[in-house]
């Protein structure tokens, strides 16, 4: 008999957990079992900012003209004068400096005398100012020589200063430099 104590016992315990298959009133098997939520996943964090990107640069070569005046001669002569001679020796140096430059050397006249005979004389001028370049280490294949006459004056040739001024070597040339760029 107490066996069957026991065994009513196991049944009426199991029926009360709600493991019996006849369900009693206030068996908590009638109720939806609770089961507990996992809890939320935390936000994610945002990913990092990337890094600033460095601006690209670039070194490009950048054509630079370069003209040198200052080389003046006395009415109808094609002869360097001293005060030409500092000058020049700053053209031979940057022809040495800038080995890939050409020069283009233009002698000008003022207008006093015809065309022809002025176009003559500004060549001599141009040939002269050569001469010098050439004795001091230019090479002349690296030079362009133009006679322009008395076209292109840069002051009156009402004045003596004026014709002065006109009565002239310039030399023109272009250098190639390196330049960054964004």
């Amino acid at each position: 008999m107490i066996a069957k104590k026991h065994a009513f016992l196991a049944v009426l315990v199991l029926a009360m957990a709600g493991c019996a298959e006849a369900p009693f009133q206030g068996c908590p098997a009638s109720k939806p079992p609770l089961v507990a939520m996992p809890a939320p996943a935390p936000a994610a964090a945002p990913p990092p900012a990337p890094a600033p990107i460095a601006p690209v640069q670039r070194t490009v070569l950048q054509s630079k003209p370069v003209t040198i005046t200052g080389i003046n001669f006395r009415l109808d002569s094609s002869k360097l004068m001293g005060h030409d001679i500092p000058v020049l020796d700053k053209v031979a140096a940057f022809a040495q400096k800038h080995v890939s430059a050409v020069l283009n050397v233009n002698g000008y006249c003022s207008k006093v005398g015809s065309y022809a005979y002025n176009q003559r004389l500004s060549e001599r001028r141009a040939e002269s100012v050569a001469r010098y370049l050439e004795a001091h280490g230019v090479s002349r294949s690296r030079m362009v020589l133009k006679g322009h006459s008395y076209n292109d004056p840069v002051a009156s040739n009402a004045t003596q200063q004026g014709r002065f001024a006109n009565q002239r070597v310039e030399i023109n040339s272009t250098i190639e430099v390196k330049k960054t760029v964004d």
